[in-house]
């Protein structure tokens, strides 16, 4: 899909008018998150087309602040917590500045280190397959359930932050049903080695509560936890919808839109959830400035 010219106008002045600002850090790096809050806003293929159009004319016409641009991005992008997470698009700002001829050999280093990070269960991709222990000591496999979709819940005893989300999860009647239709199974891995902890946290009951064995995940890096919890969700093929997600509330809105849709392939959910993944704080600093 192409931009429209309407589209293409609008990323050439975001693209340019943080830069033609008043020459402040704060100034810049505010307009740096309009122009990323409108581009993340588009239809799919349009925004990745945008990302790549935005990138490219900055590093051609301000190099000496390219750098910059793309520390602030990649911030806003990988970070799961934030409301700008987004993996698709922080793929494609990796490729971008892995080859970026404005950023000299040492700079292009990093990026280029990333690339396995991001291409590892991109979305469209299929998962890695976990074997995981319950605990009642049976040992099953990921790639062996066969509902429509999976909920991968990534979560760590330890962490405070789960055991919110768990309490949330256990009231959350959404996936309850999703799961009591059969169109649904979460299941919840623990990728560490503290089986004490593991064993003795509670996991809401039609979510199936799992210990990565093999040590895998942990070892051999076959997912880049950044933080605690993580969500991934995967269609019946094991390919990956949301990757990366610490957002509930992202999982449900694109959950929401799945449930009773029929799709012919990864990339028709993917185009067709887009946006039901975008945080209402970016729909509403787009809204204020349109």
């Amino acid at each position: 899909m192409k931009l429209s010219n309407i589209n293409i106008k609008k990323v050439i002045l975001l693209a340019v008018t943080p830069l033609l600002m008043t020459c402040g850090v704060i100034a810049q790096s505010e307009g740096y998150q309009k122009a990323l809050a409108h581009i993340i806003t588009m239809p799919r293929n349009e925004s990745i087309s945008a990302l790549n159009t935005y990138l490219n004319l900055n590093c051609k016409n301000y190099p000496q602040k390219h750098k910059k641009l793309l520390s602030i991005f990649e911030e806003m992008l990988s970070e799961p917590t934030w409301d700008y997470h987004n993996e698709e698009l922080f793929r494609v700002l990796v490729e971008h500045a892995s080859t970026a001829y404005c950023l000299n050999d040492n700079e292009r280093l990093r990026p280029k280190a990333m690339l396995d990070v991001v291409h590892k269960n991109a979305p469209g991709q299929v998962a890695n397959d976990i074997n995981y222990e319950t605990s009642d000591g049976s040992q099953n496999r990921l790639n062996e359930i066969s509902t429509p979709y999976t909920l991968i819940f990534f979560n760590d005893p330890e962490c405070f932050s789960c055991s919110k989300v768990k309490d949330r999860l256990d009231t959350c009647t959404i996936l309850k049903n999703m799961v009591c239709d059969s169109m649904l199974t979460v299941i919840g891995i623990y990728p560490y080695n503290n089986l004490e902890e593991w064993k003795l946290e509670p996991m809401p009951e039609y979510i199936i509560n799992g210990w990565d064995y093999e040590q895998k995940i942990e070892e051999e890096q076959t997912y880049d936890l950044m933080t605690m919890p993580l969500f991934y969700l995967l269609d019946r093929d094991k390919r990956v919808i949301l990757k990366n997600e610490a957002s509930l509330n992202s999982v449900l809105r694109v959950l929401t839109r799945l449930k009773g849709r029929d799709y012919n392939d990864i990339e028709e959910i993917l185009d067709d959830t887009w946006a039901w993944g975008v945080s209402p704080n970016i729909l509403k600093i787009v809204h204020e400035e349109d």
